[in-house]
């Protein structure tokens, strides 16, 4: 039978193979679709539709210089079909866990030396269990796809078929424009979701067309990029009129409801003798922009460009030229992500990241190193110690003596985890969390057996995390409570002891800690942040994903959630700060816009609070 017979059976393949691919990201998508206007949902899924028939003409068009095989055509297309299907699905997990489709950091992480693929929670022994189960299931797709193109070879014309899947496709990428005219960025969020799916714009034309602009209206326009004018605060002419040892835990993947009697103990207690700071927010749920603007004060959409200048932070070099040695120890890996070449760019030879193990490992090997440095550390320097804990990061890793929370998720098969019972997650986090905690108290117990004194004493989360309340798990996905809300504490001899119920985020951290330490520099030359036990009850912090433009200005009773380039209450979620809905909110919103505007501007709030 001639091979073109086996053309229009292998279009049909292919084409169900595109809609096997919308299934793979249906997640996904029906996030995108929550955020757009309920009239613009049933419009938005037939697009995904479409994008799937042309995903599977893709996939029909890879196989046709295959036609030079002849006859072994009818076998080789399917296997190529099923090869391509089977890509489609790790890109939609890779995609579901990050944000992003399969990209070069993808495959810089999943080849770095020493367990990049560890860092993201997936062990070697899962990853070779779904090559093993992608083979088998590519084995079988392609026999099915196999009996499918001799069982229905046919002499009927293709290429109309194809045609019109291509045109259906282009009216699509058009219509596509006209959704990101009337629904804004999160339309335009929603038509590049899939894999391969050129952005399309048309807002001038249809804007001269229909006499209107597109959806836009109180634009970010006035995000602060690198180029917003900052004053300028040399790190030299930054003096510290006083000089503790300053302890700095930061620990991955911490909601801020885990800090009570039942889940950590020790800190707790800790807590109660400190300044605690109830209404603290990460400033990304995404660990590279949180690192950023901890470390550089700045708001974390400035990141790019600030970076991309060349700038690093006035931290490090600010404490050498005040005499602190300098001791940055990762359990929670650095080297992906170009942190390493970025904020901590300046302190590599102080940057210890090379522990090995699962989570709960790499921070017994990192405090044991921390121990060394205490005992090795002249007792007349001051030291800025820095500890970044992984043992709460995703998949929860703890020993035997932390297993409290029961029913517990045992750890296995983290590739399907979205799909376990989420109080087992969540059982699993908090045993990761107690251990954490045990071994905080640990370590500074170990501290004052070596070093005289008590330190300036911080202690955070680097962002939230959700547990599958929401259908999610994990972070970096959005800004709701879960994923931005996290725990402050500061313990420090300039601060009175109690709780503060006042917004503050990562933003604040570093002038927080030059206010303790006695520099008298105006916050605002060098930062977007302020002093936290100086904060305004009435400011409001920034926060916002990360790899997609989704920000949050949370306040002490109002939060709205909104994409970059629109913040109208028909493009914005009004809620108080935990997520839950407001009867009044868009009254609300509306008397509190022209604040949050300022906010979103650049600095006025710091400046006003410094007046």
């Amino acid at each position: 039978m001639p091979t073109r017979h086996h053309l229009r059976p292998a279009l049909i393949w292919a084409l169900a193979h595109g809609l096997l691919v919308v299934w793979f990201f249906r997640r996904t998508l029906s996030a995108a679709a929550a955020d757009m206007l309920p009239a613009l949902r049933a419009p938005l899924w037939a697009g995904f539709l479409i994008e799937g028939l042309f995903l599977g003409l893709l996939a029909f068009l890879a196989t046709l210089p295959l036609l030079l095989l002849g006859r072994r055509y009818a076998v080789a297309a399917p296997l190529l079909v099923a090869l391509v299907t089977a890509f489609f699905f790790v890109d939609s997990m890779v995609f579901d866990a990050l944000g992003f489709h399969i990209n070069g950091l993808v495959l810089t992480v999943a080849m770095q030396p020493g367990g990049g693929l560890a860092e993201t929670g997936l062990p070697k022994g899962e990853v070779a269990f779904l090559l093993a189960a992608l083979s088998a299931a590519v084995a079988v797709d392609a026999w099915l796809g196999v009996q499918v193109l001799r069982r229905f070879a046919s002499s009927k014309r293709t290429w109309s078929w194809a045609l019109s899947i291509l045109l259906l496709w282009t009216a699509e990428r058009t219509a596509s424009a006209g959704l990101i005219f009337v629904g804004g960025p999160p339309a335009e969020t929603a038509a590049t979701l899939m894999p391969l799916q050129p952005l399309v714009r048309m807002n001038k034309q249809l804007a001269a067309l229909t006499g209107r602009d597109a959806v836009k209206e109180l634009s970010l326009g006035g995000l602060p990029q690198v180029a917003t004018p900052l004053g300028s605060v040399d790190p030299g002419q930054v003096t510290f009129a006083r000089k503790p040892d300053v302890v700095f835990l930061l620990i991955e993947s911490l909601p801020a409801t885990f800090l009570t009697d039942e889940v950590m103990p020790n800190l707790t207690a800790l807590s109660r003798e400190s300044t605690v700071f109830e209404r603290h927010y990460s400033a990304a749920s995404a660990t590279q922009f949180s690192l950023y603007s901890i470390l550089f004060g700045l708001d974390p959409q400035r990141r790019d460009a600030v970076i991309g200048a060349g700038r690093t932070p006035m931290l490090f070099p600010a404490l050498k030229n005040n005499g602190y040695g300098l001791h940055l120890l990762a359990a929670s890996s650095v080297d992906w992500m170009d942190l390493k070449e970025t904020v901590f760019h300046d302190v590599t030879d102080g940057l210890e990241t090379d522990f090995r193990g699962d989570g709960n490992e790499r921070d017994e090997a990192m405090l044991a190193r921390a121990t060394e440095i205490l005992r090795a550390a002249p007792k007349d320097e001051p030291l800025f110690l820095f500890l970044f804990f992984a043992g709460t990061h995703f998949n929860y890793t703890y020993p035997p003596r932390s297993a409290v929370f029961e029913p517990a998720w045992d750890g296995a098969g983290t590739l399907t985890a979205t799909r376990k019972p989420g109080l087992e997650i969540l059982n699993r986090a908090k045993n990761s969390a107690r251990e954490v905690d045990t071994k905080v108290a640990e370590f500074l117990a170990t501290y004052r057996a070596h070093r005289e004194g008590e330190p300036l004493l911080i202690v955070t989360g680097d962002h939230g995390e959700e547990f599958n309340e929401q259908g999610r798990l994990g972070h970096a996905t959005d800004v709701n409570a879960a994923q931005i809300h996290v725990p402050m504490i500061f313990k420090d001899e300039a601060l009175s002891a109690g709780r503060i119920d006042v917004p503050t985020g990562h933003v604040d951290l570093l002038p927080t800690l030059f206010s303790l330490l006695g520099d008298e520099h105006d916050p605002a030359l060098y930062s977007d942040g302020t002093p936290m036990q100086h904060a305004p009850a009435d400011r409001y912090v920034l926060a916002m994903v990360g790899w997609k433009r989704k920000f949050a200005l949370v306040g002490k009773d109002l939060k709205i959630s909104f994409m970059e380039g629109q913040t109208s209450p028909r493009g914005v979620r009004v809620t108080d700060p935990f997520d839950r809905p407001l009867p009044d909110g868009e009254a609300r919103f509306a008397a509190e816009a022209p604040r949050m505007l300022r906010r979103l501007r650049g600095q006025a709030q710091v400046r006003e609070a410094h007046r």
